[in-house]
């Protein structure tokens, strides 16, 4: 598979800090050859179907006991530094937003979930998929309302798949959530925040899919401290791949919100780019264009459904991004010499 990070940070000023939606990673250690796995596998799907909103999950495989489970040997690297992390050493083993061992048993799943949505959270996760159909560029949005207190801390996002034919004790049945691919490399991206807040971190990745079932896709994108501090996910997002909102095509020109619409031509361009937003708010906003680095290359202001022309030097990979009224879209610009 593919992979390449690019990473543009924004710096957004405000005097307010709201707490943000939280959402649980659940991380179910698992193996196709555990007869306690699949006996607990009911319990533990009854109860990810009773949270569709505020669970992500993850179902990393071991190499035992089963050294040929099928989901383990597609990606054992990335599945064992997911373990590393917890010292995983039976299974089933489930983890909730990093810090909680749920015991296996209903009442077990349900203390742990408990216990981390009752944690106060101060950071928002966004995602926008600019696809077609397989493969695009995922761009993920972090927004820490206040300092999160850790120094180390890296973004994770998981391709995981569903509905995979089971073998051993689930040769009856399909894998669930099985981990495919942690698209940042299996140590994930590292991102900081501050020091005003709120501040904004915006982490770009390319995917392909390859033969996987794209229908059967989610992705699970959280944060995570690497540090010696502990293992806490500060939060969690998760989504159907397919259902992500984003562009289609190959040279996406335009992300429409559903609330506020942009256009980008040409897309790709010589440098020289045209850009008309809709639906503003007063009828204005503002535009800013960064490179892969997170350098700003242009500033500016819009009119609603008015024309506006800039100019981008130097070839390579940009990102426009539109804002008004507290609503933003964004625009992937390829400039070609």
């Amino acid at each position: 598979m593919k992979r390449s990070a690019l990473i543009i940070v924004l710096i957004i000023l405000s005097s307010i800090a709201y707490g943000a939606d939280r959402v649980v990673l659940l991380e179910d250690f698992t193996n196709c050859g555990c007869g306690p796995c699949w006996s607990f596998e009911p319990t533990l799907n009854a109860f990810i179907s009773s949270h569709p909103s505020d669970l992500a999950v993850v179902r990393p495989h071991v190499s035992w006991p089963s050294s040929s489970d099928p989901i383990y040997l597609a990606n054992p690297a990335e599945q064992n530094y997911r373990k590393s992390i917890y010292g995983v050493n039976s299974v089933p083993w489930i983890q909730f937003g990093g810090t909680i061992k749920a015991t296996n048993s209903s009442g077990g799943l349900i203390s742990a979930f408990n216990s981390r949505m009752a944690v106060p959270c101060h950071l928002e996760i966004q995602v926008e998929n600019y696809v077609n159909y397989g493969s695009g560029t995922i761009q993920i949005t972090l927004i820490a309302e206040e300092n999160l207190g850790d120094t180390d801390l890296k973004v994770h996002a998981i391709i995981v798949e569903s509905g995979i034919p089971g073998v051993g004790y689930f040769a009856s049945s399909t894998f669930e959530q099985a981990f495919r691919e942690e698209l940042f490399g299996a140590t994930g991206q590292a991102v900081s925040f501050g020091p005003s807040y709120p501040d904004t971190v915006v982490v770009n990745v390319d995917y392909d899919t390859g033969g996987w079932v794209f229908e059967n896709l989610h992705l699970a994108v959280f944060v995570q401290n690497h540090a010696s501090s502990g293992t806490e996910v500060h939060n969690a997002w998760y989504e159907y791949l397919g259902g992500v909102t984003g562009m289609e095509g190959d040279d996406p020109v335009e992300f429409n919100t559903g609330e506020l619409l942009i256009s980008v031509s040409p897309n790709p361009s010589s440098g020289s780019i045209s850009v008309t937003a809709g639906e503003l708010c007063e009828g204005s906003g503002t535009i800013s264009i960064y490179d892969t680095s997170g350098r700003c290359v242009v500033n500016g202001t819009l009119s609603e459904n008015t024309a506006s022309c800039f100019d981008i030097e130097e070839a390579g990979v940009y990102f426009a991004r539109v804002s008004s009224g507290g609503k933003i879209a964004t625009s992937r610009i390829a400039v070609v010499r």
